[in-house]
């Protein structure tokens, strides 16, 4: 390059924080714009040389003539030429203005705030030139943060995970969907800024198979110390965790140490990014006031977890003055404490359920708002001040805000978070009242190949001679017929109190024989409901998992009703695959594919059967689908029925206050055309499981039910024509006379009776066999013989 003697005209402007070399008459758009956008350097001149033509004779001289002189080193950029030229024009330079130059070896890739990032597969960063020495690599970005060599490199995980370089980061996430990889590297390099002091990690790819926690372990182990004091989690996609587990407790528990996560994705300014929720499809929620949490490990594998601890946070300047930290005074007998789902308002003592207030994570899709209900006198007054603060709030946070009472959050806190479903009203003439607590948690629904479950083909009593199996039928799933057994001998299963030794044989295969006798018991049951309330049965008859497990009751289900396992489990076995909330194992599998073959019409005697409080093989089954439903979405919102009640029937259960079922109470989130009846029962749910992920989806499927384990207790609110209103009493709630909850339940009741009359036509989908699950009454008897 150099001795040619030749020179060629090169133009010079400042254009930022750079200086630019041009050799056209006008700078290109893309010198323009990198010069504009690039963040100043304290120990370099920063120089863009636009070369958008073949390279004129004598360019290189020209440009070292240009350049001024100095000490400082040069970090050069050039546009419109490829990796070589920068790499041979920075030894070049360097070597002829004797000044160390810093050139990109790689795809030079902006990212937020005028950071620099220079990537590619292997070997990429930033290349330092010394005169008379060899190139040294320096860094992967520009401003270079205190943690950048521990981000530097792209590498596998496992055999479909890898950990690759962000911008602002790293992104550990699985491979094998090059689309949506794609999408989601563009929106990350381009929004997650680089901050000097925390070193984002993400984790997972949303519509990506779920990220194992034996990838972070082998992205942690292989950090050094600069990493790991710097690394800052975030839970951007699916990540296989422990049922009931958040992310930040599972990794503190695996990696053995204390980690912090991010409790949103920031984006913006990396001294003060924004930290926003991000929603399962990997869309940004509403920002959060906490920013980071420390989860530190359990003391042992049963042990409870602590709650994590709040290391940073931002308050809307709409609180008020502070008196402690994260807690501001509102007014003078109220304060505003900040927690991980929102604002909770409540008076100046913290009532005794604080922790668990504290301890709730944010959901993702809503800001909650907890008015404090520990003192019902004081309610009113907090829900009114709630009114206030909601009002005040940005317009972003403010449709996205939700009411809760204190009460109810403290009740359903260690259940893990699930999206909520819906939206609250907006406009300018917003509100926020009673009705606002409509908050629907919706999963969402997959379609895929549906395998029907076999069913009891005969009905008529077989012949005399050697028993033999019912010949299964291929779809549509038909028929009125349950599937477990009921004869003389049952299986050993757990129990809670002492009883006399049970058979120890194991019960008889599915025969035809068998399956005649279990039809016949079943038919024996009558459906036509009397006015009786139900009895609590014994332990050895309740459809509910026991202190011991259910060990015995898996067993039985797989092997006994081995047929019907099988049809059922290959459409359940992708249901799981699709869903981070399901950790893969015999046990999940097992529990679903029950709640699977409860969903079907086959199984319509079961509730029946539990209802009339007596043992039997209905009762490991039923034990196994109240286990499945712990793992569903949790349903907090109305839910109704419809069922055939006299005046003189409202009375009686008026007169009895609270409603407790031993069978699975099934309901629906909107009304449907198919429902029978001539009383609508509404009931406002805190713990009713949605099914939509396991329904069927040949038309027998009920997208919109909602199900409620055996044994749980309904508060009657009030009974009028037509309509008795309900509310779902938690395990330690007591059943007094009147709670503040109590008209909140009744108001948002009341408003969904109103909604519908005024949307018209029922909008939920029913099959007609399917709805007579949906007219019986909570905690009435099945009728005697």
């Amino acid at each position: 390059m150099r001795g040619s003697g030749l020179t060629a005209t090169v133009g010079r402007h400042t254009v930022g924080n750079a200086l630019v070399l041009h050799a056209r008459d006008r700078i290109s758009s893309e010198a323009q714009a990198l010069a504009l956008a690039v963040a100043d350097d304290p120990h370099h001149d920063i120089v863009v040389l636009d070369l958008h033509d073949d390279l004129p004779a004598g360019i290189w001289e020209s440009v070292a003539a240009a350049l001024p002189r100095g000490r400082r080193g040069i970090r050069l950029m050039v546009c419109g030429a490829g990796q070589d030229v920068s790499s041979l024009a920075g030894q070049w330079l360097s070597d002829r203005l004797a000044r160390p130059v810093v050139v990109p070896y790689g795809h030079l890739i902006r990212g937020t705030a005028g950071a620099l990032f220079v990537h590619a597969e292997h070997e990429s960063g930033w290349i330092r030139h010394t005169p008379g020495r060899g190139p040294d690599w320096d860094g992967k970005r520009h401003p270079r943060p205190a943690w950048d060599g521990a981000a530097a490199t792209y590498l596998p995980t496992s055999a479909y995970g890898v950990s690759e370089p962000l911008p602002g980061g790293v992104w550990l996430r699985d491979t094998r969907d090059d689309a949506a990889v794609a999408e989601h590297w563009q929106w990350l390099t381009s929004a997650v800024p680089c901050q000097p002091q925390a070193f984002t990690v993400v984790l997972g790819c949303p519509g990506t198979p779920p990220l194992a926690l034996d990838d972070v372990a082998r992205f942690w182990h292989g950090l050094g110390d600069e990493g790991r004091d710097f690394a800052r989690f975030v839970h951007y996609g699916p990540v296989r965790i422990p049922e009931g587990d958040h992310v930040g407790q599972a990794l503190a528990d695996v990696l053995a140490t204390q980690v912090v996560c991010f409790t949103g994705v920031p984006v913006g300014n990396p001294d003060r990014p924004r930290m926003h929720t991000v929603t399962p499809d990997g869309r940004l929620g509403w920002q959060v006031y906490t920013r980071e949490l420390a989860y530190e490990p359990r003391s042992g594998p049963s042990a409870k977890a602590r709650t994590p601890k709040i290391l940073s946070y931002r308050a809307p300047l709409v609180l008020g003055e502070p008196v402690a930290p994260m807690v501001y005074r509102y007014t003078d007998d109220v304060v505003v404490e900040i927690v991980q789902s929102g604002l909770w308002i409540r008076p100046p003592e913290p009532a005794r359920y604080a922790d668990l207030i504290r301890a709730r994570p944010a959901d993702p899709a809503g800001h909650a708002v907890i008015v404090d209900d520990a003192e019902p006198a004081v309610v009113p007054r907090l829900r009114a001040l709630a009114d206030d603060l909601v009002a005040r709030l940005d317009d972003a946070t403010r449709e996205r805000s939700m009411l809760h009472l204190a009460s109810t959050v403290a009740i359903t806190t260690n259940r893990p978070a699930q999206p909520a479903g819906g939206a609250l009203p907006d406009g300018a003439t917003y509100r926020f009242t009673a009705a606002d607590l409509m908050l629907h948690q919706v999963a969402e629904e997959i379609h895929g190949p549906t395998v029907a479950l076999p069913v009891l083909s005969e009905r008529k009593r077989p012949g005399a001679g050697p028993a033999t199996p019912i010949p299964t039928v291929v779809p549509p799933v038909s028929g009125d017929v349950p599937l477990w057994q009921q004869g003389p001998a049952e299986p050993e299963l757990p129990s809670r109190r002492a009883a006399p030794a049970r058979s120890q044989q194991p019960p008889p295969s599915l025969t035809a024989d068998v399956a005649f006798r279990v039809l016949n018991s079943l038919q024996s049951v009558s459906t036509d409901r009397g006015l009786r309330f139900q009895n609590d049965p014994p332990p050895a008859a309740r459809g509910l998992p026991g202190e011991d497990g259910l060990v015995a009751e898996r067993k039985w289900l797989r092997e006994e009703l081995r047929q019907e396992f099988d049809a059922a489990a290959g459409s359940v076995s992708r249901v799981l695959a699709s869903h981070a909330g399901f950790h893969a194992g015999e046990e999940t599998m097992t529990d679903a594919v029950a709640v699977r073959l409860y969903l079907s019409p086959v199984a319509v005697g079961l509730d029946a059967a539990l209802r009339g409080g007596e043992p039997g093989p209905h009762v490991p089954f039923a034990r196994c689908v109240a286990a499945g439903l712990a793992r569903l979405p949790t349903h907090r919102g109305i839910a109704m029925l419809r069922a055939d009640l006299s005046t003189a029937d409202l009375a009686a259960i008026s007169a009895r206050r609270t409603l407790t079922d031993w069978g699975f109470t099934n309901a629906l989130t909107e009304p449907a055309a198919a429902l029978r009846g001539s009383v609508d029962i509404l009931i406002w749910s805190m713990t009713g499981r949605r099914t939509r992920l396991l329904e069927f989806g040949d038309g027998t499927g009920v997208p919109a039910r909602v199900l409620f384990r055996p044994g749980t207790r309904f508060k009657v609110l009030e009974t009028a024509q037509r309509r008795l209103l309900l509310r779902e009493l938690s395990p330690e709630e007591s059943d007094r006379d009147h709670v503040p909850f109590d008209d909140l339940a009744v108001s948002s009741l009341q408003r969904a009776v109103e909604r519908w009359a005024v949307s018209g036509s029922p909008t939920a989908a029913l099959d007609p066999v399917a709805a007579e699950r949906f007219s019986r009454v909570p905690g009435l008897a099945p009728a005697p013989d």
